[in-house]
């Protein structure tokens, strides 16, 4: 009977082509399931960094980052490097969440494939903080600033902790509406100062879009809002911006950001309001008294109203680096006031690239920086004024509103400069182009050496202690 339905068999040997993809077929299940299988037992080991007393101040990888890769990166336009970095990021992103249990669901080869969790305590002095009266816990001081990743693709990777020394990330800035942002060329590098020159124009797909993705990688868990028996995640803030358009001013640009914070705010632990980006036609919206006055009592209606969480999160006021002189430090100080005395703004970021070119470069740079044209600087030479300038915060706030520090940071010795300038956490960018992503192993180490070195016991230790506070 059997027989008589089952369908009849071709004579002779099967086809080569049916042979072969059979073949490939399983070879391609076999790599794809050794990776998978590899990268769960990596995701399971313990993050182990480097005794500080004996570690080179870099690392193997980041040597071989800085003299091989480096150089084939720099001969690549510098749009076309960043959205190759980020396209391979997500791959390696879509294996490291293969082997995530919350987002694939439990398997009955999880005693095989993911081992339980290990920790691991690195020697010396802690680099770990808790801010905000503890809502917000950083295992390391070290982040990556708002820029790199637009439009949130890579935050899985950020919240599950692929990157050693990682402690948080920054996404954005986004916009309520979507921007194709200004016409190419808009980014740009000056090697022989370790710049990089953008005039990007806000270029993200728009906070609406932008809220699906990140009501998807809930189920990853949050910082704030961890899963159980889960490893903590790494803190994610949001940065939100005006849309760049200069027909949307006044009452319409406050309205714009009161739209993204809305729609934002429920998957962010903590909220930045761009308020001095210098890469749009219209300019910086919202650095005067009155203009930041009307944006953060609308922010303060908005978070009343869809922020269920008590405490809500946070809210940080991105500056940019004004000039060190009395002018400039007078505009800050302004700023500064109108954002304490709103009692809206828990800390600030200080500070944004800059417009003008007002900054130690070598005279191939300068020349190189006219041809570019206008654009954020950002990189080593912002690297002083950044510091001066969130001095100049830390004093105002009477150190009593977490700073985060950002400008020049490329190295454990421009990260310390900073923390002992009042910046309790610290963020790269232009760093990564030039450092590599092992800069914030290196920096993990050397952090602690620095520490270690100063008779501090923990990071906290030595925040603000370069500034005199009035007591």
């Amino acid at each position: 009977v059997f027989s008589s339905w089952r369908r009849p068999r071709l004579h002779g040997p099967r086809p080569h082509c049916v042979v072969d993809m059979r073949r490939a077929v399983l070879k391609g299940s076999a790599a794809c399931g050794a990776t998978a299988a590899g990268v769960a037992y990596y995701q399971r080991l313990p993050r182990t960094y480097g005794d500080h007393r004996t570690e080179w101040s870099e690392s193997v990888p980041s040597r071989f980052y800085r003299n091989w890769l480096a150089p084939v990166i720099m001969k690549t336009d510098a749009e076309t490097a960043h959205v190759t970095t980020l396209a391979a990021a997500q791959v390696l992103q879509a294996l490291w969440l293969l082997a995530e249990p919350s987002w694939t669901g439990s398997t009955p080869l999880d005693w095989l494939l993911r081992p339980a969790a290990s920790a691991s305590t690195p020697p010396g002095p802690s680099i770990r903080q808790e801010l905000f009266g503890g809502r917000l816990c950083f295992e390391t001081p070290f982040g990556i600033a708002a820029g790199f990743d637009k439009n949130a693709d890579l935050v899985p990777l950020y919240r599950l902790g692929t990157l050693p020394g990682l402690g948080f990330c920054e996404v954005g800035s986004v916009s309520a509406l979507p921007s194709d942002g200004n016409p190419k060329p808009r980014c740009f590098r000056i090697v022989e100062d370790e710049v990089v020159v953008n005039r990007m124009g806000l270029n993200n797909i728009g906070s609406l879009a932008i809220a699906e993705k990140l009501k998807g990688f809930e189920v990853l868990g949050t910082a704030t809002k961890p899963l159980p028996e889960a490893p903590p995640r790494a803190p994610i803030g949001i940065n939100i911006t005006k849309t760049h358009s200069p027909l949307i001013m006044g009452d319409e640009a406050v309205e714009d950001f009161a739209t993204s914070f809305t729609r934002l705010v429920p998957y962010a632990d903590y909220m930045v309001l761009n308020i001095s980006c210098p890469n749009t036609a219209e300019g910086k919206t919202f650095e005067d008294r009155e203009t930041l006055q009307g944006l953060l009592a609308r922010i303060a209606e908005a978070r009343g109203k869809v922020v269920s969480s008590s405490p809500p999160p946070p809210i940080f006021v991105k500056l940019s680096p004004p000039m060190d002189n009395e002018q400039g430090r007078a505009q800050l100080k302004e700023l500064v006031e109108v954002a304490r005395a709103s009692g809206t703004v828990d800390g600030f970021v200080v500070s944004n690239t800059a417009g003008d070119r007002d900054m130690p470069l070598s005279k191939e740079g300068r020349e190189e920086s006219d041809k570019i044209g206008r654009g954020g600087l950002s990189g080593r030479p912002l690297r002083a004024r950044s510091t001066a300038s969130i001095k100049e915060v830390y004093r105002l706030t009477g150190g009593e509103m977490p700073i985060i520090g950002v400008g020049g940071v490329d190295s454990p010795e421009a990260a310390y400069e900073k923390i002992r300038a009042g910046a309790s956490l610290v963020q790269v960018y232009t760093g990564l182009v030039y450092r590599g992503p092992f800069l914030f192993s290196d920096m993990h180490t050397g952090l602690r050496r620095l520490l270690e070195r100063d008779g501090f016991k923990s990071v906290s230790e030595a925040v603000g202690v370069d500034v005199a506070l009035a007591r």
